[in-house]
């Protein structure tokens, strides 16, 4: 499978990068938005989706201050629809966990109404010993819920000192999440390119990346993004190793856009990954009968430099085919 990534310049967040431009950061599968990054101090450490792709985790770091910040989105299934319903669904196992291993101090449990005017349950704990390692690190969570939604923030700090908890109550008093708001299509887009380009978890990313396809608006945001969506998809689901879902993205986008190359060349891949040679060859045929359909700026790629055909370079018909249609792109 090819692992080059179309170019989503309407979609593409430099996680890692100085200068971040912030972002809705949203789960794929319930309402509510946090917008990210918090502040220009923060520098992204990592994101993950974890739960079965249902709770997604962005990690920042203050460089100065040595604070570490994570934000996390969940759906609300503890029957409550309150800020502590979350706060204690979360919590609580946290404390079982680390009283098993760890030696843990003033635990306190809190809420307060932030200046918006939106109650906000806190907790917070002191952990002086991670088994016999002394840390004194200090955690202080946020978090806000309601029927559906569940936003928590997490900071933490080691080598913890008293007067840091100024350093945290001001990261806190800074926490909004918009419970109300619907995520759309760019939105689950963009957070898909934070796992496709930036940590390179196709899984996670096939999660947000059919979240925005299924929401492709019509009329559509920009020009081909239903095209760009549906590819980067088929990517992520082929880079992971679902062949079947690739090749079913790909059939059912034919099936309503017949005249774009990239389905076609995304076919081969699968038909050379299932050891389909003679139709790996035909659709390879069909993408390129069909390259003057490219998307401005895009090329349909050197299939001779595929790890997805370079597996075949022994069987001479097939590869001597690949090499003609590799000429083409040069």
């Amino acid at each position: 499978m090819r692992r080059i990534t179309v170019v989503l310049t309407l979609l593409t967040v430099p996680l890692f990068a100085q200068g971040r431009k912030t972002f809705n950061f949203v789960a794929p599968n319930t309402q509510g938005r946090i917008i990210v990054p918090p502040g220009l101090n923060w520098a992204a450490s990592s994101v993950a989706l974890y739960d079965k792709g249902t709770r997604p985790v962005i990690a920042y770091k203050d460089p100065k201050t040595n604070v570490m910040l994570s934000i996390i989105l969940f759906a609300n299934d503890t029957g409550e629809p309150t800020a502590e319903s979350c706060r204690d669904a979360v919590i609580g196992p946290i404390l079982r966990d680390l009283n098993s291993t760890s030696t843990v101090k003033d635990v306190k449990r809190d809420s307060r109404v932030t200046s918006g005017g939106t109650t906000i349950s806190t907790a917070s704990y002191l952990v002086t010993k991670r088994v016999d390692m002394p840390i004194d690190q200090e955690n202080v969570f946020g978090f806000y819920g309601d029927s559906h939604t569940c936003a928590e923030l997490h900071l933490s700090k080691a080598n913890f000192k008293p007067e840091d908890f100024k350093l945290l109550e001001d990261a806190l008093s800074r926490f909004a999440f918009d419970a109300a708001y619907v995520p759309d299509s760019l939105d689950f887009g963009t957070m898909a390119t934070l796992f496709y380009g930036g940590v390179k978890d196709y899984r996670s990313a096939a999660v947000y990346y059919q979240r925005a396809l299924d929401t492709v608006p019509n009329p559509e945001p920009k020009p081909n993004y239903r095209r760009m969506i549906t590819d980067q998809l088929s990517m992520s689901y082929g880079m992971y190793g679902d062949i079947r879902r690739s090749r079913a993205v790909n059939e059912a986008a034919i099936l309503r856009d017949p005249d774009y190359p990239l389905y076609y060349y995304n076919l081969a891949c699968a038909d050379a990954e299932e050891n389909d040679t003679a139709a790996a060859r035909a659709h390879l045929q069909q993408a390129f009968d069909r390259s003057a359909n490219t998307l401005p700026g895009e090329h349909l790629p050197d299939p001779a430099t595929d790890n997805s055909f370079q597996k075949w370079k022994n069987d001479k018909k097939f590869w001597t085919f690949v090499q003609t249609l590799s000429a083409k792109t040069k």
